[in-house]
C-alpha cells in the first residue's frame, strides 16, 4: 500500500517497507497528481516471488491481504507506525486531537505501541478494557475503546487487517450496573451559586453562571461570546462558526465550537437580556464574560478558584458556605438547562436547536413552522423560573442586599 502526503510546496511517495517501518520514495513531486501516479505504479508492481518472501505465519489475519498482489506491506506495520500515518488522516478541532494524542499516548501506544496490528485479537482487547476498568472512570475506558475502535477501523479500510478487533460492549456484567445520574441544579441553587461567584469574583462572573444555566450554552461558547454577536433589542445572541474559545495546553484561541449545529441562535427571557445590558453598559470589553482584567477565561481558573467553592461549599467565608449541589460540573448547568425544558413540556425538536444538537432536515422543517409559539412558551417557563428563585430567596432572605445581581 503506498500513499502521498505533502511536505512543504512539494509531494512525496510513502509506503510500508519490509520491516513494517513506514518509508519513502527517493525524491520529490511537484503536485499531488504527480506523486498519486507514481504511488499507483506501486500498486501495480507484480508481487515478489514466493521465495523470496518469509512464510506466513498461520494464526495472522493479515497473512493472505498482506500477500496479495499490489500491497508493499509485508510484514505489516506496529501500532505506533500505523498511529503515525493515522494522524495525518484525521481532522477534529484543537480541543478532540489533543484528547485524541493523551488517550493514545497515556494509554494505548504505552500498551499496544509495538505489536504489529495484525496479531491483535479481540480476546486481547476485552482484557485489557477489563484491567483498565477498575483503575478509571467508565467514560475515560470507554473513550479509549473508542478511540481504538477507529484507529483499527482506519487500518481495515487500508489493508492492514481484514477485521476490527475492538468490538463494542456489549455483554458483561457492565451492563447490569445502575445507570448513574448527571447532577443538575434547580432555578435557586443556580442562584445560590451564581451568588456565591458574584461574592468571590464579580458581578460579571455571576451572570455567566445564569447565563449558563438558562441558555445551555458550553462554556467555549460563553467565553468565546463577543459583545457583537449580542441582539439584545431584540432577545437573542449569536453563536457564530469562529465564537467558541479553546484551550489546548495552555494557549487560548478562537475557533468552530462542537459540531456544525452548535452554530445557532439562542433567544434569551427578559430578565437575562436586561442583565447582560446593564454590565455590558458598565465596561467597554470586547468579550461579555472576561476575569476581573478583562482578559479571557480559563476554565481550570474559574474550575478552581470560584466554581469549587460555590458549589461544593467553603469554611473560609463567613459563615461558612454549606454545600449546594455535590459533583455538580459547570457543564452539569446545560443538563440542567434541558432538565428544565423536559419539565416545561418544551418539545424535544426545540430542545435540540436550543442547545445546538443535530436534527434530521425533516423534523427541523417541522420546527420551522412551529418555532414562534414555542419560543415563546419557552421563554415565559424561564422567566417563571427566575422570577421563582428571587421570591424565594427572598424569603429566605440568604443572600445580602450588596450581592443582588438585580440591584
Amino acid at each position: 500500500m503506498a500513499w502521498v502526503e505533502q511536505r512543504g510546496k512539494r509531494w512525496r511517495v510513502r509506503y510500508w517497507a519490509a520491516n513494517g517501518k513506514a518509508a519513502s520514495v527517493p525524491g520529490s513531486f511537484p503536485t499531488r497528481q504527480a506523486a498519486q501516479a507514481h504511488a499507483d505504479q506501486l500498486h501495480s508492481t507484480p508481487t515478489p516471488r514466493p521465495d523470496t518472501v518469509p512464510a506466513p505465519t498461520p494464526t495472522s489475519a493479515i497473512t493472505t491481504a498482506a500477500a496479495a498482489p499490489g500491497t508493499l506491506t509485508q510484514p505489516p506495520p506496529t501500532i505506533a507506525d500505523w498511529a503515525q500515518v493515522w494522524w495525518q488522516t484525521v481532522d477534529v478541532g484543537d480541543n478532540t486531537e489533543a484528547f485524541y494524542r493523551s488517550l493514545l499516548t497515556r494509554h494505548i501506544l504505552p500498551r499496544w505501541g509495538t505489536t504489529p496490528v495484525h496479531q491483535i485479537t479481540p480476546a486481547d482487547i476485552k482484557i485489557w478494557l477489563n484491567t483498565l476498568t477498575p483503575a478509571y472512570a467508565p467514560a475515560t475506558v470507554t473513550s479509549i475503546r473508542k478511540l481504538f475502535a477507529m484507529l483499527m477501523t482506519d487500518a481495515v479500510d487500508n489493508g492492514l487487517i481484514t477485521t476490527n478487533p475492538v468490538r463494542p460492549q456489549r455483554r458483561g456484567r457492565g451492563r447490569l450496573q445502575p445507570r448513574r445520574e448527571r447532577p443538575w441544579a434547580d432555578e435557586h441553587q443556580v442562584l445560590t451559586i451564581a451568588h456565591r461567584v458574584f461574592h468571590l469574583a464579580s458581578r460579571n462572573q455571576g451572570l455567566l453562571v445564569i447565563t449558563a444555566a438558562y441558555t445551555g450554552m458550553r462554556w467555549g461558547e460563553l467565553a468565546g461570546l463577543h459583545r457583537d454577536n449580542l441582539d439584545l433589542p431584540n432577545n437573542r445572541l449569536h453563536i457564530t462558526a469562529s465564537g467558541a474559545l479553546h484551550e489546548v495546553n495552555g494557549h487560548l484561541s478562537l475557533g468552530h465550537p462542537k459540531t456544525l449545529a452548535s452554530v445557532r441562535t439562542v433567544s434569551l427571557p427578559p430578565f437575562l437580556t436586561q442583565l447582560l445590558h446593564a454590565d455590558l453598559t458598565a465596561s467597554t470589553r470586547p468579550f461579555v464574560f472576561t476575569t476581573l482584567r478583562g482578559k479571557p477565561l480559563r476554565r481550570s481558573g474559574f474550575q478552581r478558584r470560584l466554581w469549587a467553592p460555590a458549589v461544593n461549599g467553603s469554611r473560609h467565608t463567613s459563615p461558612p458556605w454549606p454545600p449546594i449541589a455535590p459533583g455538580l460540573t459547570f457543564h452539569g448547568l446545560r443538563h440542567s438547562h434541558k432538565t428544565w425544558l423536559i419539565e416545561d413540556g418544551i418539545p424535544e425538536v426545540a430542545q435540540a436547536r436550543r442547545l445546538g444538537h443535530a436534527m434530521q432536515k425533516k423534523i427541523d422543517d417541522v420546527y420551522s413552522h412551529v418555532a414562534t409559539s414555542i419560543e415563546e412558551r419557552l421563554l415565559r417557563h424561564l422567566e417563571a423560573r427566575w422570577q421563582r428563585s428571587l421570591e424565594h430567596h427572598n424569603r429566605e432572605g440568604d443572600i445580602p442586599d450588596p450581592l443582588r445581581l438585580t440591584a
